[in-house]
């Protein structure tokens, strides 16, 4: 009977817990709720006053009033904008606001829109944010590409802008006109020196961290509006089915792209290096044709040692490439006869890998241009950075100017490991002997799908 009653009464309490848990879950849903038809009401009046306003074109600084009411749950994680009220696209021609990255609608490099050979896009967007780019002139080992640079700025996690990228160009474009006519301050454009391409895994890390440590260089590693811009056609095949995309639309995408990122306020800066995401060496030929004169590297490693790499847990970002690929592994699959669908993770990943190899030896082979860099054979041979890859890439009168500072800073570049992951990285140790052959664990998986696809850089 007591053990009745004591169940009953535990019931009961549950019961008053459930509720109020109830009510504050109505609560916060009622409020948000209430948010979110406050500001799609005033969105909708705003888009309805500016069509009926053809002289007038859209405001897109104009900051909706939020409705006077309690702010939700999830408002009050966010830290305030310190950049509120102020005009977005004067701080993109500031370079106050950076380019993070982009967003592509199923027509956007339609060649159905607008007049034959027209090189103008629609529905795309740029995501732009304030964030420091040089952090990796401190310590590029810690910051080795630019999402680990952004990953240091609220704004950037928090607050980003949304911008059609066509409106934020022209806008540029024309600040820059002006402020040449009218000799002012102004941020320079800076030419496009060289293009690291690789495997990944590979070594161009060490490679890009070298070319950062000289005083008038700037590397944009791995920069996700790069790579967007790059693999759009394939990206609009893969996500909407569709073939519908302009060559010359898609150069005119990445031209934008990197013209946004080549603006330097610093006016020692000569010589602007990008390092590509490794699947972006799909594209070489793209990239080739829009900057002809650029120099160009390929890294690339052992078949069985980069495919291991690359199927490490965590690291295994081929994978997705089977439902993801590119035009040309495509291709490679239709040349092997297989089914993307029908492969393991390593088959996959090794077709992906090997289809890097194929571009760049293909374009090298063609055009007599770039370099491929072995990193067992080239890379960690004693002086291949100071004496063969850095004067290729142009910066042989900043050898010749002190070229025991320049050892110096290569030799420190060596000593450390490439990328450290981010800011939690400085309690990592940081130092190895690049005369130490790394060892790498080859599982039969891997030695069995290097067999299979790999064998051009066995």
């Amino acid at each position: 009977m007591t053990a009745a009653r004591g169940n009953r009464s535990n019931l009961a309490v549950l019961s008053l817990i459930v509720a109020a848990a109830a009510g504050l879950l109505t609560a916060v849903i009622t409020t948000t709720v209430s948010q979110l038809s406050s500001r799609d009401y005033q969105q909708r009046r705003l888009l309805t006053t500016n069509n009926n306003d053809a002289a007038s074109p859209p405001d897109y600084n104009k900051e909706i009033d939020p409705p006077i009411e309690e702010e939700s749950l999830i408002a009050m994680q966010f830290s305030a904008n310190p950049y509120a009220g102020r005009d977005k696209i004067e701080m993109i021609k500031s370079g106050e606001a950076k380019l993070a990255s982009l967003r592509l609608s199923p027509d956007s490099l339609s060649g159905a829109t607008g007049p034959p050979g027209s090189t103008s896009y629609t529905g795309v967007y740029g995501i732009f944010c304030v964030f420091d780019d040089q952090l990796n002139k401190e310590d590029p080992a810690i910051y080795p590409t630019v999402d680990h640079m952004m990953q240091t700025s609220n704004h950037c996690i928090e607050k980003r802008y949304t911008l059609p990228l066509d409106v934020v160009v022209e806008a540029v474009a024309s600040h820059d006109r002006r402020s040449i006519r009218n000799d002012n301050d102004r941020l320079k454009k800076l030419p496009l020196s060289g293009m690291l391409f690789h495997q990944g895994f590979s070594g161009a890390g060490l490679i890009a961290n070298a070319l950062t440590t000289f005083g008038d260089t700037v590397v944009i590693s791995e920069h996700a509006a790069i790579r967007d811009a790059l693999n759009a056609c394939d990206y609009l095949h893969n996500r909407f089915n569709s073939n519908d995309c302009s060559s010359l639309k898609h150069q005119k995408l990445v031209k934008d792209v990197i013209s946004l990122l080549s603006r330097s306020s610093d006016s020692s800066i000569e010589h602007m290096f990008l390092k590509l995401d490794s699947a972006s060496s799909a594209y070489i030929p793209l990239m080739r044709a829009i900057y002809p004169d650029s120099k160009w590297t390929f890294d690339y490693r052992k078949a069985e040692h980069v495919l291991a790499k690359s199927t490490e847990p965590k690291r295994s970002t081929c994978a997705l490439k089977k439902r993801q690929p590119s035009s040309v592994m495509a291709f490679q699959a239709l040349e092997h006869n297989v089914d993307l669908e029908e492969l393991s993770t390593h088959e996959i990943c090794a077709l992906h890998l090997s289809t890097l190899v194929d571009v760049a030896s293909r374009e090298h082979e063609s055009t007599g241009t770039g370099m491929l860099i072995s990193y067992e054979d080239d890379l960690l041979q004693e002086d291949a950075l100071i004496g063969t890859i850095l004067p290729y890439l142009g910066l042989q009168k900043e050898i010749d100017a002190n070229p025991s500072l320049a050892r110096a800073r290569v030799e420190e570049v060596l000593s450390k490991k490439a990328n450290l992951r981010g800011i939690h990285s400085k309690d990592v140790d940081s130092q190895w002997d690049v005369g130490t052959e790394e060892h790498v664990h080859v599982s039969e998986e891997v030695r069995a799908a290097s067999q299979l696809f790999m064998l051009n850089i066995m």
